[in-house]
């Protein structure tokens, strides 16, 4: 599962405030364990911290993408935020281990198979 983290103690010590996580449930069904971002991998939260998104993010972290305005520049998703105003995800990139610090929206990105 998908989910926002919402603006908690927890969270904000992790520096996961409005980041995209994947996570499954504990056997509590109240607890979320979250796996990605790997910074944040078994870090536990109350569901009831996080939005549940109804789709997984278009790119996932690590993934490997293509700028669309620039075909030559290829970096992998590095983070993965939600934007409130647009509903929707923005990714930031790492070219050649070079952080860009331009948000981009899925529609900016391909994928990028080798």
């Amino acid at each position: 599962m998908w989910g926002v983290c919402f603006n908690s103690k927890v969270i904000r010590e992790n520096k996961l405030c409005d980041k995209v996580v994947a996570f499954d449930l504990d056997t509590d069904n109240q607890t979320a364990i979250l796996f990605q971002p790997e910074s944040a991998r078994e870090l536990k939260l109350p569901v009831m911290e996080l939005k549940v998104l109804s789709e997984p993010p278009e790119f996932v972290y690590g993934e490997t993408v293509r700028i669309v305005s620039h075909p030559e520049h290829i970096g992998k998703i590095t983070d993965i935020f939600w934007n409130f105003t647009h509903h929707c995800c923005e990714y930031y990139i790492a070219v050649n281990g070079e952080q860009y610090y331009t948000r981009f929206f899925a529609r900016e990105l391909m994928n990028y198979q080798f």
